[in-house]
C-alpha cells in the first residue's frame, strides 16, 4: 500500500483548495461581465407613453344602385389605455425584440362628401388594438360606434301620409356601427423620427336611413404624429 507523508497530504490539499478558488473567482467574473453590460440592453419599447394624432384620407361606396363613391377625410387622436409589451430574444442578449401590444380609444371626427346629396358629419369614439412588431410594422382592429349628421346638399321633399309633399329643412340624425383593419409602419418604434402610415379598410352601417341599415366600404390611407416618451 502506497503511504503519504503529511508533506504530501498537506500539498495537494493547498492545490485543491488553489483549484476551488480559481473556480469561484472565475465564476465571478462571468457574473460581473453580465452585468457590466447590463445597463446598454435598450428598454425604451418596454417603458414608454405614447400618444398618436392622426389624419386619414376616405373613400367611400355605397352599395346600392347605382354604386356611388365618395371622399372625404378623418381627424383622430390615440390614447393609450392598454400596454402590455412582449420581449423576444433577438441574435443578441443585448439587442432584443420588443414587440408592442396596446389598446387605444381615439376620438374621431370626420366628414364625408356626397355630390348633390348630403355632406355627413360625424364622430366616433373608436376602440383600437394595435400589435407592432419588432421592426416597426404593424397591424390594427378597430371597433367604431358613433353618430353621424347629414347635412342636405340639395333640395329634400318628404312625402306624407296625405300625399302632399314637405321640404325637409335640415337633415338627418344616425347611429353609425362598424370596423376596420388597418396596416402600417411606425417609424418611432426603432428610430427617432415621430411618425407613422397606415392604410386599410372598413365598413360602416347607419340607420335610420329610410327606415333600414345601410351598408358602406370604405378605403383609407392615412398619417400619423407618434408622441413617444421614455419613462424613467
Amino acid at each position: 500500500m502506497q503511504r503519504y507523508s503529511l508533506r504530501q497530504y498537506m500539498k495537494n490539499y493547498l492545490l485543491n483548495i488553489s483549484l476551488c478558488l480559481v473556480f469561484i473567482i472565475n465564476a465571478a467574473s462571468m457574473q460581473a461581465q453580465d452585468n457590466k453590460y447590463k445597463d446598454i440592453i435598450k428598454t425604451e419599447g418596454l417603458k414608454n407613453k405614447k400618444y398618436l394624432a392622426s389624419a386619414s384620407l376616405i373613400a367611400d361606396v355605397d352599395l346600392f344602385k347605382p354604386t356611388i363613391l365618395n371622399t372625404g377625410m378623418t381627424f383622430s387622436g390615440g390614447i393609450r389605455l392598454l400596454y402590455k409589451p412582449k420581449l423576444n430574444k433577438g441574435k443578441s442578449t443585448y439587442s432584443p425584440r420588443i414587440i408592442e401590444r396596446e389598446i387605444f380609444i381615439k376620438p374621431t371626427f370626420g366628414f364625408i362628401y356626397r355630390k348633390r346629396y348630403n355632406t355627413a358629419l360625424f364622430f366616433i369614439p373608436e376602440l383600437a388594438y394595435r400589435h407592432t412588431f419588432y421592426k416597426g410594422f404593424f397591424m390594427e382592429l378597430n371597433f367604431d360606434a358613433g353618430y353621424m349628421y347629414t347635412k342636405l346638399n340639395a333640395p329634400v321633399y318628404e312625402r306624407k301620409k296625405d300625399g302632399t309633399f314637405k321640404k325637409e329643412p335640415f337633415g338627418y340624425h344616425n347611429l353609425m356601427l362598424g370596423g376596420k383593419l388597418v396596416a402600417g409602419y411606425d417609424f418611432s418604434k426603432n428610430s427617432k423620427t415621430p411618425l407613422a402610415i397606415n392604410a386599410g379598410f372598413g365598413v360602416f352601417y347607419r340607420y335610420p336611413s329610410n327606415g333600414f341599415w345601410i351598408k358602406h366600404v370604405y378605403g383609407e390611407i392615412g398619417l400619423s404624429y407618434v408622441f413617444r416618451r421614455i419613462k424613467e
